[in-house]
């Protein structure tokens, strides 16, 4: 898509990253689809890999380096220039696998294989602005057959070619939804379908056979009691199911079968993957060794058929490069429509319908999230994630005056507290970090009902504001990654009068789980975030949700109480937790003090969670493309897969499982969020009164149709300014080629189209 390496579609009149790429890495477009292509905008070229063809990319022009790599590469007839450097095109074995190498912070060479893809001439740069170009012939010249063979282990040449210049390889390379699993995968996926081959070998104490497909309890008997209990008191803590296990007891550690089987026994790694394999009856094929060395041995030492001939820099109409203007997030549409109560189910669904039918000005949006955040604070600390994450989420509704944003708070606590669970209603409004603190000591599980949180945010963010409420920003940054684990807070000098005294304040609050439905207008609430807000991560924590129409008022205006079938079944799915012993009472979930047993929710099917991998693989790869934009999507998978797990609790609370359609529903949620936390910084936060002014007036432009006379538009509201302050941003915004210039006295102020810029 324009501006972008990364593939998109192009729907409702707007670009968006595409999602499933990677499967025209098995397959070739049909010729409706290249049709469809043809008639987009703007549109680029990119090549998907496949099996056979291998792109290395070299992203320097350091001459040493090109020298180093030039050693080890065999020449390519098909190469092409970028911004930097230049990539040449290969074939290969599937046993080569897509590469990163990297020299402190700077990429040097990628290696690309199957699962990747390539930018390719004609498409335009999005950072240099210029069309990328083919050195000499284009790749559209040659068949796969004729491009020159990389050997297998040409990414340990390319390692050794960069160790003197202090390449140090990582640990892992970097994830592709493709082929390449080690041996030891397949022991561990095999073992983890078929359990009861070799779990009851284990010795694993007091072993039971737990309901559902096919899993086991057991006490973690390779380690000691956290508690101090003897053997046949001690909690079945450790789960062994075919969608993983978790030791609940050891801080929701997760293990592979060979980690358990290592812990178990005990013996090394070797040891325990050979006994796992034999008790599989997995078998090696029969390998000779001579001959691998042999042919080890002749690729390391001969060097490339023809090296590799590195192309001159590529010549430019001008050295000045243009500044790469700030990319959009663009992430992929969702394909439901999350905000129709009939796509959640569930008591979800009942939630939010209620909260619609129930408004004087019904807004979808605002129903689902005030549904949502009551499911938040109904499972948490109850449920976790299938990886593990808590349930919290920080839930923001934008929309301007007469929307009417306060009916999802009122609705959500009157609803909690005709249910008898007003422990799950937090406070509205926090004077200090320190009396967040003090509420999550005493309980550790609620939903913060928040009107006007932009002015709240303004607050803690602004820069006259005090030290106690600055820090409840951190409280919060800190909260809500620590629902899946412990929460310490901050220890704080105990003393009464002279003296010290005992003090708990710093006691470990187990997997806490704050979640936050806060309401407020666009301008109040970008008005509260500030730059460092966009790179800190409390943005990336926010799920963002603008309204758009304007709702009609009803005719008549409804008591908000909630009705008793409603509140009868908020009652019911809170007593279908899935438990393995005992009652509620037992579970520990009210005492913020205490680990509760917390169901961690499967995925469906392997399906679903290579689904959800796709997610995370955009958010990797737009982040890649752009670093400055991890502040705002690095948390987009994280994001989704809450949300999926909790309309899957919702549907079925006594044996939920994530579904696709789970998923899809999430994410259709999170990519509203991420465009309307794009636009909304775009149109709506500022930084200063002249970054105020100007953005004013843009917006009075673009509503007026792109043109205005000058005289009306001092008129306008908020234009009210000194004169030399508004002259000032007439001339900066022809300055930035956003207007033609202003003449004095009673000209047009015109907007500056693209073109024309």
């Amino acid at each position: 898509m324009p501006d972008s390496k990364i593939p998109g579609d192009y729907a409702q009149r707007r670009w968006h990253a595409r999602r499933g790429w990677q499967a025209y890495g098995d397959r070739l477009p049909t010729e409706f689809e290249i049709k469809v292509w043809d008639s987009w905008p703007d549109a680029g070229v990119c090549l998907v890999l496949d099996h056979v063809v291998k792109v290395v990319d070299i992203d320097t022009d350091d001459p040493k380096l090109r020298d180093a790599l030039a050693a080890i590469l065999p020449d390519s007839p098909v190469k092409k220039y970028g911004s930097k450097g230049f990539s040449a095109f290969y074939r290969g074995s599937a046993d080569i696998t897509a590469r990163s190498f990297s020299l402190g912070n700077e990429r040097i060479v990628d290696l690309l294989a199957y699962g990747k893809q390539t930018v390719i001439p004609p498409t335009v740069h999005p950072d240099t602005r210029r069309p990328y170009a083919w050195v000499d012939d284009g790749l559209d010249q040659f068949e796969p057959g004729d491009l020159p063979e990389l050997p297998d282990d040409i990414a340990d040449k390319i390692a050794e070619a960069l160790a003197p210049f202090g390449f140090v390889p990582p640990v892992v390379s970097d994830p592709v939804l493709g082929d390449a699993d080690t041996a030891w995968r397949e022991v561990n996926d095999v073992a983890l379908q078929r359990l009861d081959a070799w779990v009851g070998d284990l010795g694993l104490p007091r072993l039971t056979k737990s309901r559902g497909k096919g899993g086991y309890r057991a006490v973690a008997g390779y380690r000691p009691s956290g508690s101090g209990k003897p053997m046949h008191e001690r909690n079945l803590h450790l789960s062994i199911h075919p969608d993983g296990i978790v030791d609940f007891g050891d801080d929701d550690r997760r293990l592979t079968p060979i980690d358990l089987v290592m812990l178990c026994l005990p013996c090394n790694f070797h040891d325990a993957f050979k006994w796992l394999r034999d008790r599989l009856g997995l078998t090696l094929p029969e390998i000779d060794t001579s001959r691998l060395i042999a042919n080890g041995l002749a690729k390391r030492s001969a060097p490339p058929v023809e090296p590799m001939r590195m192309p001159p820099a590529e010549q430019q109409d001008s050295a000045a490069v243009p500044v790469a203007a700030p990319k959009e997030v663009r992430a992929p549409a969702g394909t439901v429509n999350p905000f129709d109560h009939r796509s959640q189910g569930g008591l979800m669904g009942l939630v939010s319908r209620w909260i619609f039918e129930s408004a004087w000005r019904p807004v979808p949006e605002f129903a689902s999230i005030g549904a949502i955040g009551v499911c938040s604070a109904l499972f948490g600390r109850r449920y976790s994630t299938p990886t593990g994450l808590g349930l919290n989420l920080y839930l923001i509704g934008i929309a301007g005056s007469g929307f009417g944003k306060d009916q999802p708070l009122k609705a959500s606590q009157a609803l909690l507290a005709d249910a008898g669970m007003q422990h799950l209603i937090g406070p509205g409004d926090i004077s200090s970090d320190s009396a967040l603190e003090h509420v999550v000591r005493q309980r550790p599980c609620f939903l913060m009902p928040m009107d006007e949180i932009g002015v709240f945010l303004q607050a803690t963010n602004g820069r006259n504001s005090g030290g106690y409420e600055r820090r409840i920003r951190k409280v919060f940054l800190d909260l809500y990654t620590k629902g899946d684990g412990m929460w310490t807070g901050k220890q704080k000098v105990p003393v009464q009068g002279r003296r010290a005294v005992n003090d708990n304040a710093a006691e470990p609050v187990y997997n806490p789980c704050i979640s936050i439905l806060g309401m407020s207008t666009p301008t109040e609430f970008y008005a509260g975030i500030s730059d460092q807000n966009l790179s800190d991560g409390m943005v990336g924590r926010m799920t963002v949700i603008a309204a758009k129409n304007r709702p009609r008022p009803r005719e008549d205006r409804v008591p908000l109480v909630p009705p008793p079938s409603l509140v009868q079944e908020v009652k019911r799915v809170a007593q279908k937790y899935p438990v393995t012993t005992g009652n509620l009472s037992s579970n520990n979930w009210r005492i913020s003090t205490s680990r509760p047993q917390i169901f961690a929710v499967p995925w469906q099917d392997d399906t679903v969670r290579r689904r959800w991998m796709e997610i995370e693989e955009w958010q990797l790869s737009a982040i890649d493309e752009d670093h400055t934009k991890d502040g705002i999507i690095g948390r987009a998978a994280e994001q989704t897969l809450k949300l999926a797990t909790l309309r899957a609790c919702s549907r079925q609370p006594e044996a939920p499982a994530v579904s696709l359609d789970d998923i899809e529903w999430g994410w259709a949620i999170v990519s509203a969020s991420l465009w309307n936390i794009d636009s909304g910084v775009k149109e709506f936060m500022v930084d200063s009164d002249f970054d105020r002014l100007c953005k004013l007036i843009m917006q009075h432009l673009e509503m007026a149709g792109g043109e205005i006379s000058r005289a009306v538009l001092l008129r306008k509201k908020g234009m009210k300014k000194e004169p030399r302050l508004v002259e000032a941003a007439f001339q900066h915004l022809a300055e930035a080629d956003e207007i033609y210039p202003v003449p004095k006295g009673r000209g047009t102020v015109r907007i500056k189209s693209a073109e024309a810029a």
